[in-house]
């Protein structure tokens, strides 16, 4: 990680232990890590802004550079012809995917509206 890619982490991490300490209420959580997260650009930034999340007392930024994270998109197998799988894109960084199988359903299961 160069000089400047270090700035811009250690000024997100000091922005994140921030909003912690001034929200922290469970639903600013999420907040809390998308406002602090921002300005990282690089997977090598992520990569240390994940680990110092996951123990920020524990954090060791040369330890945590020596790790190999594979960042390769996993393929997912086709599912069953049988299947009813329907995707929803949530933005560009998330698609959510439900699959169902018609089988294990009946009629029975769905609410009627009277």
């Amino acid at each position: 990680m160069n000089s400047d890619e270090r700035a811009i982490l250690h000024r997100c991490l000091n922005k994140t232990k921030g909003l912690f300490e001034r929200r922290k209420r469970s639903e600013d959580w999420s907040h809390n890590i998308i406002e602090g997260s921002r300005g990282l650009t690089t997977a090598t930034q992520w990569k240390h802004f994940y680990v110092w999340l996951a123990n920020p007392n524990k954090y060791n930024e040369e330890a945590t550079e020596k790790l190999e994270i594979d960042n390769s998109l996993t393929k997912i197998d086709e599912y069953a012809d049988c299947m009813e799988v329907h995707t929803f894109q949530n933005g560009p960084c998330e698609t959510i995917i439900h699959v169902k199988n018609p089988a294990f359903y009946t009629s029975e299961d769905e609410k009627i509206e009277e």
